[in-house]
């Protein structure tokens, strides 16, 4: 099914996105599995929990970006936190797809900073094992200070975690922890960089997953000068 999709997409959408973005105002496109991909329509809202909520259309498609403020800053997708989200969703006669950033089972994707430092960690790791949350298999290559974990870079991604699982580092007094933040499946970036003028520009990658696991994936996406739309 996911195959048909992609040719699908691929045919409709093939346009000339190597134009300078800055040419189209405004302008929402990204690369779509490797593929160029270009909005035809795009708006913002704002949300019930005054973020943005930025829509963008083709024929076929809809992207909806969700953050949970409308500051310029960066949200981080496929957390516990459902306030930043992303989903993509392909319509036709053909094909009904939903994809969105839920909070899925998979191999660990970004991690967070190191919570508890512990004590008793004598030297630093390549590969620390761990313990705790809801998979394994996770490893960590490990900085330690005057006993404690100063900092985790991750090694190993292991299998079945979910976002928000506290993990403890095997070693020392077993108590140095830091969390999951999203998994390979679903995760990703919405960064606002400019608002102003009611138009808002800024950057987004993501990976999104449907019901039956299967993933699709847009990076080096770029809204531009996106407008606030009027009711």
């Amino acid at each position: 099914m996911k195959k048909i999709l992609y040719l699908l997409v691929a045919t409709v959408l093939f346009t000339s996105c190597q134009e300078d973005i800055q040419t189209n105002t405004p302008a929402f496109q990204a690369t779509f599995n490797n593929a160029p991909w270009r909005a035809n329509y795009s708006e913002v809202s704002i949300g019930e929990n005054g973020g943005l909520v930025i829509t963008a259309y083709t024929q076929y498609e809809t992207i909806v970006l969700k953050t949970s403020s409308a500051n310029v800053g960066t949200y981080v997708l496929g957390t516990a936190n459902s306030n930043d989200f992303a989903s993509y969703d392909f319509n036709s006669p053909e094909i009904t797809e939903s994809y969105d950033s839920r909070v899925y089972d998979g191999p660990a994707f970004k991690l967070s900073a190191v919570q508890n430092a512990g004590t008793g960690y004598v030297a630093n790791a390549t590969g620390a094992q761990t313990t705790g949350g809801s998979g394994s298999g996770l490893r960590v290559a490990t900085t330690t200070l005057n006993g404690s974990v100063t900092g985790i870079t991750l090694v190993s991604r292991g299998i079945g975690y979910r976002a928000g699982d506290l993990i403890t580092i095997v070693g020392g007094n077993n108590n140095a922890r830091f969390r999951v933040v999203n998994v390979q499946q679903s995760n990703g970036e919405i960064t606002i960089t400019e608002a102003l003028d009611d138009k808002y520009t800024g950057n987004f990658k993501f990976n999104v997953v449907n019901e039956d696991g299967e993933v699709v994936t847009f990076s080096e996406g770029v809204f531009y000068k996106v407008p606030l739309a009027t009711f």
